[in-house]
């Protein structure tokens, strides 16, 4: 028995509605672009309540690359608005630990959104080697804290 197989060429994947908008907005969709992108993905999925312990590890990592831009000098002003959103997932985090739903609402939600309009901002004005250097930062700090919290656990 054999088998036709179809004269069709294969067509491509298709992109989907969101993001060929997004795509569609700029000729150019940088890396920059990308991290900005992911941000605001898990924020949504926060808004949703359809967060999950991984997003909020990367709206964490987030945060701090924005804190780090502040100290650099980009939007510093805005230093206390990004640690008022490292206190929002706090809360957010502790509140599914009851719950089992990880949602942000209300205030924690307008925190998390200020933080990352500041931190969509600092990407667009900042040069690409002080972003890789604050997310260096931001690498080498968390890697740090663990390793100091391993050492008090032992």
């Amino acid at each position: 028995m054999t088998k036709k197989l179809s004269a069709r060429p294969r067509g491509r994947k298709t992109v989907p509605s969101l993001v060929g908008s997004l795509l569609a907005k700029t000729a150019v969709f940088s890396e920059l672009d990308n991290i900005s992108l992911r941000a605001l993905v898990a924020l949504d999925a926060f808004h949703r309540g359809k967060g999950t312990i991984g997003l909020l590890a990367l709206l964490g990592r987030h945060l701090v690359v924005c804190e780090n831009l502040c100290e650099a000098g980009f939007e510093k002003g805005s230093l206390r608005a990004v640690r008022e959103a490292h206190a929002a997932l706090v809360r957010v985090d502790w509140d599914a630990r009851n719950s089992a739903e990880w949602k942000a609402a209300g205030v924690d939600y307008e925190a998390l959104r200020e933080a990352l309009a500041i931190y969509n901002r600092q990407l667009q004005h900042a040069p690409r080697s002080v972003v890789q250097q604050a997310q260096i930062s931001m690498v080498a700090k968390l890697t740090i804290d663990s390793a100091e919290e391993r050492q008090q656990a032992a």
